[in-house]
């Protein structure tokens, strides 16, 4: 039997799948039982896992035909989350969870079982990463978010960022839908907000660390393989410190020749212009000249017109037809050298990203360099809380120091 739950399900959408499941014949667990699951012993769940004699339900997990059983419990496991809680309201004896790799559920479990964790893998790692935000395990999440983050290079990056835009709510060009109402002011929302925190905080850094490995990472064959979404979250960006403009238009034509063949379409100048759509305008083509800029026009990229008006602006040519204000804008913006600062500065998961000391003023000049802005990605309700936190110490400060003066 195959159940699939939304991974943001509330205690109320669980009454109601309980309701459901009454009044259709299936004998569902009672409120009361529960509130007995959540009294369990932390040493008794260790002695749990992967136990057949007390075993009262079976996972089969996995996707695309790669499966494995789990034996489990019914009375530990529906105390960890609500997700859970959803999955065993009915009294099925075996339970299909064909949305989360294997190996991502089996770490997911062994957390809930109190044994420890294997991250020893980019592929485990990221696996579980999704498993804990399907079944809204925020602490699991953290651990991966820190685990990928020591791990971090060119190669990683790109793996990590792959689909990663889903289980983020800050991400530029992250796949956003409205709240459900069931979730609004309730505590697995913020315990989905808290999940989505940490994909947050990973997904920056792992930006920035492509951001300072351009290069690897464009010329790397994994690139080919992200969809379109996931290559605008790069390409788009002004901090990409790439040694030429022809390595990035190199790797986007690289790009669209393996979505023409994923697509079953014509290796035509056209048919990759049309995979990139604005993606072709990302390269900055008047940073480059000579052979360089004769490469990166032979690529075809551009519209023969557009290929026209790049040559007569890079050999201070007259353009040979009217240019517009939009087309002056972009040719302008190709013009513009990169910022060589980084956008931001990483957020601290690990002694990867740990902030470097600040930079000393220059000796020619006092001022100190400008300092990097830092992300948060806290979810509002934490923000509100710190913000009124403060706000009452700087009154008690007040009141104290009145109380000093005219003590």
């Amino acid at each position: 039997m195959t159940i699939v739950t939304n991974p943001a399900c509330t205690d109320i959408c669980l009454e109601s799948q309980i309701s459901q499941a009454s009044t259709s014949g299936v004998q569902a667990i009672s409120t009361h039982e529960y509130g007995q699951y959540g009294e369990l012993r932390i040493d008794e769940n260790a002695r749990l896992y992967d136990n057949e004699k007390q075993s009262d339900i079976v996972f089969v997990a996995g996707i695309n035909g790669d499966t494995f059983r789990f034996p489990g419990h019914r009375r530990v496991l529906a105390a960890t989350s609500p997700v859970f809680a959803a999955l065993l309201s009915t009294k099925a004896d075996v339970i299909v969870v064909d949305y989360i790799d294997r190996r991502g559920f089996e770490q997911l479990l062994r957390y809930h079982y109190c044994e420890p964790t294997q991250l020893t893998s980019v592929f485990t790692a990221r696996a579980t990463l999704n498993a804990a935000y399907k079944f809204l395990c925020p602490q699991l999440a953290e651990r991966c978010a820190k685990r990928l983050d020591e791990m971090l290079d060119a190669e990683v990056a790109l793996e990590i960022l792959r689909d990663l835009r889903y289980l983020c709510a800050r991400l530029p060009g992250a796949a956003s839908a409205p709240p459900l109402p069931a979730l609004e002011n309730d505590a697995a929302a913020r315990t989905l907000s808290h999940c989505a925190m940490w994909c947050d905080s990973l997904a920056h850094n792992a930006l920035l660390v492509i951001d300072d490995n351009a290069d690897a990472a464009l010329t790397h064959e994994k690139l080919e393989d992200l969809t379109y979404e996931d290559l605008v979250l790069i390409v788009k960006r002004d901090t990409l410190r790439v040694s030429s403009e022809l390595v990035l238009a190199e790797a986007l034509s690289r790009w669209s020749i393996a979505a023409c063949k994923r697509t079953k379409r014509e290796l035509t100048p056209s048919n990759k212009r049309a995979a990139l759509g604005e993606l072709a305008y990302c390269p900055r083509y008047l940073l480059l000249a000579g052979e360089e800029l004769d490469r990166a026009l032979a690529l075809e990229l551009l519209e023969p017109i557009e290929r026209a008006l790049v040559l007569a602006r890079a050999r201070k040519l007259s353009a040979p037809v009217p240019v517009g204000a939009e087309q002056e804008a972009m040719l302008r913006r190709w013009a513009h050298p990169r910022p060589s600062e980084p956008a931001a500065a990483p957020v601290c998961l690990s002694p990867r990203s740990e902030p470097t000391e600040e930079p000393k003023p220059s000796k020619l000049c006092g001022r100190r360099p400008k300092k990097l802005k830092q992300p948060c990605f806290e979810p509002e309700d934490r923000r509100r809380t710190s913000k009124s936190n403060c706000c009452s110490d700087c009154f008690h400060g007040l009141i104290h120091a009145f109380v000093c003066l005219f003590d």
